[in-house]
């Protein structure tokens, strides 16, 4: 079948043929079946049976955030899956990154867990990196509690140096199995937490035996000091930036389509940066679950809240875990992101 690289309005074309994105992940990984350009870096190609009457598409896209492995993404009308079509895609893709910064890298895909896309990875050589999950907590599932605690909370503008430098910190953390390029304070701040970014909004919970009083200036790790864990809303109207960055940066999570969406949380424990995770105590680890569930509780009363949770965060996943168990949250979403080489080492 004739394949070309994907021209202008090819993307139109394509959402005639392939049904609805069936979730927020599939959809933004549409967003890179666009022509071939070098800011952002991207590679495209189109597969049709006649001219104008395209049936699949592949792209790899550079992955700033995450600059080791770049975004792939393949996808089949549905009554041409199953002739080969996909990988005659991705090898012709690939092969349109010769010569590029792209050429050599890994790649990455996410894809819904059990889909069909899952499958083909897998049937390409891809493995398991990561898995996320995307849940739901009602308003007023978890009744504020803490005894006392009130003090320990600071709502803080999402321009914080201090809440900065916990993000960078804790997101190099939880991605240590895909890592992050070096970035500095100001790059943290537009990717994660400006207006462009759609953050508005953040919290910070000290931890019960260390109230906060080192202020925006004070150095060492965000552990030191006395900060627990914290969270940032993002508007559903954002648009990040960078291509790949709302896949790496999580952001434009679902709400399922609710008059009043949920508000959407990165939520983030401290404890998920020491480099020492598994010799923890049970009552340490426990510790900082409790910290965790108190900050979202604080931040559910009024409205429901959906966060993301990826293998990376221990905490926040015994937290997940906990909710789900008690019936206090809902899973929305299950993805799972797969690490392979590129075609020519397939």
């Amino acid at each position: 079948m004739p394949i070309r690289p994907l021209a202008d309005g090819d993307d139109l074309r394509l959402n005639e043929v392939f049904a609805d994105a069936p979730t927020p992940a599939a959809h933004m990984a549409r967003s890179l079946f666009r022509p071939s350009a070098d800011a952002p870096l991207l590679r495209s190609v189109l597969a049709e049976v006649v001219p104008g009457v395209p049936v699949g598409a592949a792209a790899i896209a550079e992955s700033p955030l995450h600059p080791f492995r770049a975004w792939v993404n393949v996808e089949v009308a549905a009554e041409e899956r199953g002739h080969g079509l996909g990988r005659e895609l991705f090898e012709a893709v690939s092969a349109e990154t010769a010569g590029t910064p792209l050429e050599g890298l890994d790649l990455r895909a996410r894809v819904e867990a059990g889909s069909d896309g899952e499958k083909f990875a897998e049937a390409l050589g891809f493995s398991p990196l990561t898995t996320t999950r995307v849940i739901k907590v009602p308003a007023g599932a978890l009744p504020p509690s803490g005894g006392g605690r009130a003090e320990d909370l600071e709502i803080v503008s999402t321009g914080s140096v201090k809440l900065t430098k916990a993000f960078l910190e804790w997101y190099i953390a939880v991605n240590r199995n895909d890592a992050v390029a070096p970035l500095t304070i100001g790059q943290v701040s537009q990717a994660f937490l400006s207006e462009a970014a759609g953050a508005h909004g953040a919290a910070m919970l000290m931890s019960d035996s260390a109230a906060a009083g080192s202020g925006d200036a004070g150095s060492g790790s965000a552990a030191a000091s006395g900060l627990s864990a914290f969270a940032v809303s993002y508007a559903r109207e954002a648009d990040p930036a960078a291509v790949g960055g709302a896949q790496d940066a999580s952001a434009n999570l679902p709400g399922e389509g609710e008059e009043e969406p949920a508000t959407e949380l990165i939520l983030g424990s401290i404890f998920e940066t020491r480099e020492d995770v598994a010799g923890a105590t049970a009552e340490e680890f426990d510790a900082a679950v409790s910290d965790a569930e108190l900050l979202l509780a604080r931040l559910s009363v009024d409205a429901d809240v959906v966060i993301e949770v990826t293998s990376g965060m221990p905490v926040v996943s015994a937290l997940a875990d906990r909710l789900l168990a008690a019936g206090q949250a809902s899973e929305l979403y299950r993805y799972e992101t797969l690490t392979g080489p590129p075609a020519d080492s397939v």
